[in-house]
């Protein structure tokens, strides 16, 4: 059976400034890359649970302030490079490439934690007064928009002490060090940070950048992360921006997904050309090129552009699996449509890769093993391919001289 599957093909905080316009203050960031230029800095993480620590990354991030990141290091098995804009996911490893709608966990701590602690320091708020904590003077806000959200900074260098939404608190000062020469100074901080779903503590260090991160603890389930951040640069332009190209992509695999299910066959049969065309390693591009000739019937259409995927991808099982399936409704290559079944069902056992390794063993005759392949399809089925599971179940029951069960 064919399976069309929609492949969806598928961060630094700044020095804060308040400054008061009339009867509302707003928090302005020191530098303007964080809305329209690049950051790059160094990443060292590891998971730290019980006495065991566990690398996790140990490269550059590249990143384009809110919705663009590429990070680049090696593993075991060579560079890797993984860019994402605005939550489409492209990972090269070695020669290999996927494009997908995913996340990325490193992607996502700077966007929950350090983008979004920004994103409170940059609402329109109104000055309630001045105050002491732990011996720093601070000045006290809240939002022009939402009175119950509640924001206090130190007064000297702009950075937020403590955040409140109600009676929650969202972020408080854990610690701090002190200018020896300039008590009201300071040169460090700690903030605990409540916001996310997990728990969180981002170190700052005052630099000649400005106020930038040099660590995020976050709290998980298996441990904590501890993501450390060095090298820090920031620019306005690119010469080679990663995230252009990418960004067309994804442009462009939204509009064919638009088009394939609005049945505008030709139309989408144009976009995923163009999408070969503006990002050639884009290779789900033939894949939604052989569906869209699966349903104009071009039998020849779809054999080319799943051959074409497995030259890229030889273990696509997708493409194993239907690429298979035309072969043996056509009763061509039987023996290297079997392999192709076999090894889409090693890679992934779903029913509708069971059914074609059924129906192809019924073709060369090993008819047991057929029957209870299909028995077994059948248990998990998709409503929609009940029928033409049962027509195959029925071939074998016949071949072997049973009687379907009704």
């Amino acid at each position: 059976m064919i399976l069309h599957k929609r492949k969806t093909a598928i961060l630094l905080l700044t020095a804060l400034i308040i400054s008061a316009q009339g009867g509302q203050v707003c928090a302005a960031a020191a530098h303007d890359w964080l809305r329209d230029g690049f950051g790059s800095v160094h990443v060292f993480s590891q998971l730290i649970r019980e006495d065991e620590e566990v690398l996790l990354m140990d490269g550059m991030l590249l990143f384009a302030y809110p919705r663009s990141f590429r990070v680049q290091y090696y593993s075991q098995e060579g560079p890797v490079v993984i860019t994402s804009h605005d939550g489409f996911l492209e990972v090269k490893a070695g020669s290999d490439v996927q494009y997908s709608y995913d996340r990325y966990w490193l992607f996502e701590d700077f966007i929950n934690y350090i983008f979004a602690l920004a994103e409170y320091t940059r609402l329109p708020l109104e000055f309630s007064g001045r105050d002491e904590v732990a011996g720093c003077r601070v000045q006290r806000y809240m939002s022009a928009e939402d009175p119950d959200l509640v924001l206090w900074f130190h007064e000297e260098s702009g950075m937020p002490f403590l955040i409140r939404q109600g009676k929650k608190t969202l972020v408080s000062v854990g610690s701090f060090i002190r200018d020896l020469e300039q008590p009201e100074r300071i040169t460090s901080l700690e903030l605990e940070l409540y916001f996310a779903r997990e728990p969180a503590r981002l170190h700052l260090d005052l630099t000649e950048l400005g106020w930038v991160p040099s660590r995020l603890t976050v709290q998980e389930a298996l441990g904590e992360v501890h993501t450390d951040f060095t090298n820090w640069a920031f620019q306005d332009h690119l010469e080679d921006n990663p995230f252009e190209q990418l960004a067309a992509a994804r442009e462009l695999n939204d509009r064919f997904w638009e088009r394939f299910e609005d049945e505008d066959l030709e139309g989408a049969l144009q976009v995923a050309q163009d999408l070969l065309t503006a990002a050639p390693q884009f290779w789900q591009a033939y894949l939604y090129q052989a569906f869209i000739y699966e349903r104009l019937g071009s039998y020849l259409g779809a054999v080319e552009n799943y051959q074409q995927v497995l030259m890229r991808q030889p273990d696509n099982h997708l493409a194993l699996n239907n690429l298979a399936y035309h072969y043996l409704l056509k009763e061509v290559n039987i023996a290297r449509a079997v392999e192709m079944a076999e090894r889409a069902v090693e890679l992934e056992r779903k029913a509708v890769y069971l059914d074609t390794l059924g129906y192809g063993y019924y073709l060369v005759g090993r008819l047991q093993e057929a029957k209870e392949l299909l028995l077994e399809a059948l248990e998990t089925a998709p409503e929609d391919a009940v029928e033409e599971m049962t027509e195959h179940l029925d071939l074998v029951l016949e071949a072997l001289g049973e009687e379907p069960d009704d």
